[in-house]
């Protein structure tokens, strides 16, 4: 049985109305709002998360063809898959309450009211029916379709046929026949009658009684319903359930449900669902995981199980001896009658005899008489009491390990053996063993690795690539490769072609301490652990040895405490912690019990496969049903895709992976979680894939295609602007670079001419400032010529003519010698002026 309630994923644990709809899903109704369950994990609908319901709480379900009509106190609801409508009924709920609803075949519904009226819901509009006119004032108690547009219509003053068609109601059986409840199939009708009892209709309506009113007491009304064999059940007002099956009524209780009511039962296959009044849903299902039916073992902290060579199974227990069953017969052995302690650690056999380990010894057992025939202690040579684990291998050697260095094998003579270790083990404490295919034998050890034996002595020790916390080896398996796993306290440690990979519980495993693996001779292996046992298809594990994926996630399923385990916890640090028995089944030891799973060929499987639903599609805040492909619009980065796996039986048989890129070969693992985050997809298409493993077989992928819009900035066109508009801005960044690069060199060119031009015109004001200074100087030379050398040219020449005709001249007051002495003075003069010209010329040369 499972329990589904407040602690576990549902809001509330009172249960007022259970159905499942058209896609599978299991509605349930409660205080706080609805719940769709789809066999592992729940989904609430309330305001809060869907304000299009109009109230929290809804009392009553009908199922109908369209989905699951749910009812409240002044609305109604569709529910299939999801919140598909809500209807607004204060119009005709004021001061009644809403009794049944059925669909009308045109769209519309028929909703019946607690004051006897019936009205019908079409384009968004209640009206009276109008030929619904019954002669007497009555409740509707509930609606029951039948073929042909006719609908049975109980109330408390008799039971009326309703004809759609013919527009006509006719009450159909005495008006003081009051019909709480009509249910069953149309091929096989009854009615439940609070002053009568159960009846079954025929023909004609006439009545066949199945239980007297005495009968049905206690009956709560509510949950009655029909299963697939006809069969009548009831929750009981008081407590447990009813079942009336050929006019035999049998009332029953489950232990979890002994103070609870039952409010609604479904019967479904092998399956029931019921929901109570405090303690929420209860799923009743065949265990995958069955119990041995001893009350001796009930609860017993279970240790190590083994079979003997006449198939009888010893069960080992932490303090309440050993036991045997043998035959179908269970008995036990303690103290009082020879064991050497209560509490077992480890069971073998050689030769007829039973070797029952335990923290002070050896007790021998002799098959046959089920009688303690001897004891092994450090006196018979045991290196110490403390015995860990006794193995028989193929030479029929009994090997015997214990704390402290102890490996020790009696050889096929009785004959007891110590394996001579070296001195750095000799403490060590060794607690698993295995014989190889070669024949070689293994020891797994506490912190020391592995120890490798071959004909008694030691070979080599290999250490695991584990934390000393970690490097406990609880067991050791042998594949059909030859491959080498070992169980332990940080995972499955796998050896192959002499490298170790290891397999922990981010890949998978349901947790870090692994006590058994056991081949099941079929097409997986088992391994238990903390929390249950965990199925792995052999495929998985030869998937694993390939891999180089860090990331890798193997698929698995996991059996617990849900699956029948008497509780999810088994148990380790003992030998064997599991048991293959000679009829394949495997045995596990929990700490309040033993499990006994009966494995079977995957591939053989004949359940049908599970229902694979696309849920919703989630934008921020909104909640948008999948229906087909979905459009992401412009702008939204980040979404989110839920989707459902239904499945009742056991859900987690499946492993799910998925993908969104089909360039790809990387699955991603979904774990727990049923919504896939999406954040930053760029638009275009896409193909999400979800890939559904059942036992680690694919079983199913499932493709929804998506689309990401692109806003504006995103489209082509936008792009194809944005690389042009991108190219002319290069364009005109190099063509103002040239540009400016040109400007540039034209402006050093002018600056250049410029400067040169400001030279030359410098030159030239020089030359200009020369030429006037030239002039100034050529001025004054003129003004020399034309003014002082005038003077005495004048005087001389003069003079000269006046030697020349100086006889002609009488009245020349001086001598012709002083004249030529004048004149040779003018001369003089002349030639001072001349030599200052020559000079203020030479300077104007040099200039």
């Amino acid at each position: 049985m499972e329990i589904w309630d407040n602690s576990n994923g549902f809001p509330q644990n009172s249960v007022f109305a259970l159905e499942k709809d058209n896609s599978g899903y299991l509605w349930i109704a409660t205080e706080e709002g609805l719940v769709r369950f789809d066999g592992g994990s729940p989904k609430i609908f309330d305001e809060d998360s869907y304000p299009e319901m109009l109230e929290q709480t809804y009392y009553t379900f009908f199922k109908t063809p369209g989905g699951i009509w749910a009812t409240g106190d002044r609305s109604i609801a569709l529910l299939e898959k999801n919140i598909k409508k809500v209807i607004d009924c204060r119009q005709i709920a004021e001061n009644t309450w809403i009794r049944a609803i059925a669909e009308n075949g045109n769209g519309g519904l028929l909703i019946g009211t607690q004051k006897g009226e019936i009205y019908s819901w079409e384009d968004n509009t209640f009206t009276l029916l109008d030929f619904w006119t019954p002669n007497i004032q009555l409740e509707i108690l509930g609606f029951f379709p039948l073929e042909d547009s006719r609908l049975l219509v109980g109330t408390n003053r008799g039971l009326y046929e309703l004809d759609q068609r013919s527009r006509q109601a006719r009450l159909v059986s005495p008006e003081d026949f009051s019909v709480q409840k009509v249910f069953g199939t149309v091929g096989s009708i009854y009615v439940y009658s609070p002053d009568s009892g159960i009846f079954r209709l025929k023909e004609n309506y006439e009545r066949e009684q199945i239980i007297t009113y005495e009968q049905a007491k206690g009956i709560n009304p509510s949950s009655l319903t029909v299963d697939s064999e006809d069969r009548i059940w009831a929750g009981s007002l008081e407590k447990g359930l009813i079942l009336i099956e050929d006019g035999t009524i049998t009332r029953f209780t489950y232990p979890e449900l002994k103070n609870y009511t039952v409010r609604k039962i479904i019967k479904e296959d092998e399956n029931l669902y019921l929901g109570t009044l405090g303690r929420g849903l209860a799923l009743v299902k065949p265990a995958k995981v069955n119990q041995l039916n001893f009350e001796a073992l009930k609860e017993k902290n279970i240790k190590p199980i083994f079979q003997g060579s006449d198939s009888s199974i010893w069960i080992g227990t932490k303090s309440d001896g050993l036991f045997r069953i043998n035959d179908g017969k269970i008995s036990s052995l303690t103290t009082n009658e020879g064991l050497i302690q209560n509490g077992v650690t480890t069971i073998g056999s050689s030769s007829g005899r039973i070797y029952a380990g335990t923290t002070s010894g050896i007790t021998v057992i002799d098959i046959l008489s089920g009688k303690v025939i001897d004891k092994i202690t450090q006196e018979d040579g045991l290196k110490s009491n403390y015995v860990n684990a006794v193995y028989k291998d193929s030479r029929d050697w009994l090997w015997v390990l214990t704390r402290y260095g102890g490996v020790h094998y009696f050889d096929e003579d009785g004959v007891l053996h110590k394996v001579e270790l070296p001195e750095a083990y000799s403490n060590t404490n060794f607690i698993s063993i295995l014989e190889l295919k070669n024949g070689q034998i293994v020891l797994g050890s506490m912190n020391q690795g592995i120890f490798r034996i071959e004909d008694g002595e030691f070979v080599e020790n290999q250490t695991l690539p584990l934390t000393p916390g970690e490097d406990i080896i609880y067991c050791i398996y042998e594949d059909e490769s030859a491959d080498l796993w070992f169980g332990t306290h940080g995972g499955v440690v796998l050896l192959k072609d002499g490298k170790f990979k290891i397999l922990k519980k981010r890949n998978g495993l349901k947790s870090r301490s692994v006590y058994s693996i056991t081949d099941d001779g079929l097409e997986g292996v088992w391994i238990s652990n903390n929390f249950g046992v965990q199925y792995f298809a052999k495929s998985e594990l030869e998937r694993f040895k390939e891999t180089t994926d860090d990331d890798f996630f193997i698929a698995t399923t996991l059996y617990n405490s849900r699956h029948g385990m008497p509780n999810s916890e088994a148990n380790g640090l003992i030998f064997p912690a599991s048991l293959r028995d000679f009829s394949g089944n495997i045995w596990i030891p929990t700490v309040e019990g033993v499990g006994v799973i009966y494995p079977f060929p995957v591939s053989k499987d004949a359940n049908g496969r599970s229902a694979f639903i696309w849920d919703e599609l989630q934008l921020g805040d909104q909640k948008i049903p999948i229906e087909d492909e979905i459009e992401i619009p412009e702008g939204v980065r980040m979404f989110g895709i839920s989707f459902s796996l239904v499945d009742f039986e056991n859900p987690s048989q499946y492993s799910l992976f998925y993908r969104i890129d089909a360039k790809t070969d990387v699955w991603h693992p979904i774990k727990d979680q049923r919504q896939l985050i999406f954040n930053g997809l760029k638009p275009g298409s896409y193909h999400l894939e979800v890939k559904v493993l059942r036992h680690g077989k694919l079983e199913q992928i499932q493709t929804l295609p998506i689309v990401v819009s692109a806003s504006l900035v995103q489209t082509l066109a936008f792009k194809i602007l944005v690389a042009v508009a991108f190219c002319l801005l290069i364009y005109f960044i190099v063509k103002y670079y040239f540009n400016t690069r040109l400007k540039n060199n034209l402006e050093s060119l002018v600056n250049q001419r410029t400067s040169e031009l400001s030279h030359a015109n410098e030159q030239l004001k020089d030359a200009v400032r020369e030429i006037a200074d030239q002039n100034t100087v050529l001025k004054e030379i003129t003004w020399r010529q034309s003014h002082l050398v005038r003077a005495p040219l004048t005087k001389a020449m003069g003079i000269n003519q006046l030697l020349i005709k100086y006889p002609k001249y009488s009245a020349v007051e001086k001598s012709k010698e002083q004249l030529e002495i004048e004149l040779l003075d003018t001369l003089k003069q002349l030639d001072e002026i001349v030599k200052e010209t020559h000079a203020k010329s030479e300077n104007l040369s040099n200039d």
